[in-house]
């Protein structure tokens, strides 16, 4: 073992290896609890400035043109948020949100400052295998916890849903099919590899133990989001690497494992049925429509500027009183669970501009030929998809994960014989010699 961690640590400098033991932190402790995240980003912003005092060498060298501007798209969305202040109603509660929102500017300025390209792309799969691990260990102690409940008389329904695990189950559910995602994008690459054919079944269930939890968690984003995932990496396998009859075999799979859900939860899927009936019958369906629809006709108001941070509640409160929606003023605010209209509502079309360019950018890149990306690819379908049904850059567990996990992706690989440098698992761009 510990011949094993010197070879990985081997390329390093002590400050890079002390600067990657704050990246193992941060991936850790974002699923564990927000606020050890938050203690991780602080630990990992010290290493990044000790990094740059004792290497005496600030920025990033590594990165395409490309990464750069995704990472200073998310600075300025930021910073638009930040600046929405000055007009919002609200300049206290305003000024408060963009310190909550500090991490989109300070996640990129260490992936901007920290010179990163002494990292191989081992250093970023293990990255993902730490994700993975974090949570199919979080899996197995809440199905410990929730078995010592049943034991002690706990009906089986409460042991579902938010039952199971205290953690919202729409930010959990963003996690777990991230980690699903990542690791696909491993498995695949690496899938004929000698070393690699005892492992990658251990990886494959692991998937399957991932998926698993965030059905029992009942998150119906999560279905959508993860279905939408299975197309992704479905439209892979069958377009890019050719491979017809593997995709046709996991099609069949994922089939089955949908009617094995479907057998095993048929509650989760009725809601989306009922929900999908009620909707295309012209009523709400869902409290989302209404939040969204209430959201949209104050969007209608302020369209180029939007409102500021925090500036539109009263008038939110207000529509959800006049369509007799009572969660959403009592007993506590609710946002419109929509990151798109939450932006709209707060600094107009430049902020909707930002949001949308920050995350076509790398993926545009990944497209492109000799630059690909693929798991860029699957987490921004991932956290492009929650950012639809929940305000994932306003709360710390979300805002954390996708910052974090947007700059790790990005992050430039080792320089390789043939003259290419390849990004996070991706294949390589081209540098000068």
């Amino acid at each position: 073992m510990g011949k094993m961690i010197k070879r990985f640590f081997a390329d390093m400098q002590w400050y890079d290896a002390m600067w990657y033991v704050a990246a193992m932190l941060m991936t850790a402790s974002v699923p564990i609890d927000w606020n050890a995240g938050v203690w991780s980003l602080v630990l990992l912003c010290l290493a990044t400035v000790v990094k740059c005092v004792a290497s005496r060498r600030a920025g990033n060298r590594g990165l395409s043109r490309w990464a750069k501007a995704g990472l200073w798209l998310m600075v300025a969305y930021y910073a638009l948020c930040a600046a929405s202040a000055w007009w919002s109603s609200h300049p206290a509660d305003a000024w408060q949100r963009a310190v909550l929102m500090l991490p989109m500017a300070a996640l990129p300025a260490v992936f901007l400052l920290s010179d990163l390209r002494y990292l191989k792309r081992h250093h970023v799969e293990a990255l993902v295998f730490l994700l993975a691990g974090v949570l199919t260990v979080r899996f197995a102690v809440m199905a410990a916890r929730a078995a010592v409940r049943f034991a002690t008389g706990t009906p089986p329904s409460l042991l579902i849903d938010y039952h199971f695990d205290p953690l919202h189950h729409n930010y959990l559910a963003m996690y777990l099919i991230t980690a699903i995602g990542l690791l696909y994008a491993i498995v695949e690459r690496h899938w004929a590899e000698p070393c690699w054919r005892r492992w990658r079944w251990v990886a494959v269930a692991d998937m399957a133990v991932l998926a698993g939890y965030m059905v029992i968690m009942g998150s119906r984003s999560g279905l959508v989001v993860m279905a939408l995932l299975a197309l992704g990496c479905l439209a892979h396998m069958a377009l890019v690497r050719k491979r017809w009859a593997a995709t046709g075999i996991c099609a069949l799979l994922l089939l089955a494992g949908v009617g094995t859900t479907y057998l095993a939860a048929p509650k989760l899927y009725w809601r989306i049925v009922y929900s999908a009936e009620k909707m295309l019958a012209g009523e709400p369906g869902d409290g989302r429509q209404v939040m969204w629809q209430c959201g949209m006709e104050l969007v209608a108001e302020h369209p180029l500027t939007g409102w500021g941070c925090d500036g539109y509640w009263p008038e939110l409160r207000e529509r959800y009183r006049a369509h007799d929606f009572a969660e959403g003023y009592e007993p506590e605010r609710y946002n419109t669970h929509n990151m798109y209209l939450e932006t709209l509502l707060m600094t107009g079309a430049a902020g909707l501009t930002l949001l949308v360019l920050m995350m076509l950018v790398p993926v545009a890149s990944a497209f492109v030929r000799g630059r690909r990306n693929l798991p860029m690819v699957l987490f921004t379908i991932v956290y492009g998809g929650f950012l639809v049904f929940e305000v994932m850059l306003g709360r710390q567990m979300g805002l954390l994960f996708i910052c974090w996990w947007y700059g790790v992706l990005l992050a430039p690989h080792a320089t390789a014989a043939d003259g290419t440098r390849e990004s996070a698992t991706g294949t390589g761009e081209k540098v000068e010699r």
